[in-house]
């Protein structure tokens, strides 16, 4: 009887693993077409995604980071005003 770690491969539960989101999903999300979406792939911009195939998908925590990465806060040194970001 073999009882290394090994000898039986981990089966992932479905709790352990996170449903990743679909494409028209993203653009749901984001407000963004479909188009803009598959754009930003083209030119290897914009949030991280996971290939699978053909299939296009992202995990929700990327979404989430990609989300937080592009918040603009108003800067507060800046009085004056009338000032481009």
């Amino acid at each position: 009887m073999n009882t290394s770690p090994l000898s039986k491969p981990k089966i992932a539960t479905e709790q352990e693993l996170e449903t990743l989101l679909t494409e028209h999903e993203y653009a749901s999300i984001t407000k963004r077409s479909v188009a803009s979406v598959r754009r930003d792939r083209l030119l290897k911009q914009g949030c991280p995604y996971v290939k699978l195939g053909a299939l296009v998908r992202y995990r929700p925590e990327d979404v989430r980071a990609h989300i937080e990465h592009n918040l603009r806060r108003p800067s507060t040194g800046n009085q004056g005003g009338g000032g481009a970001e």
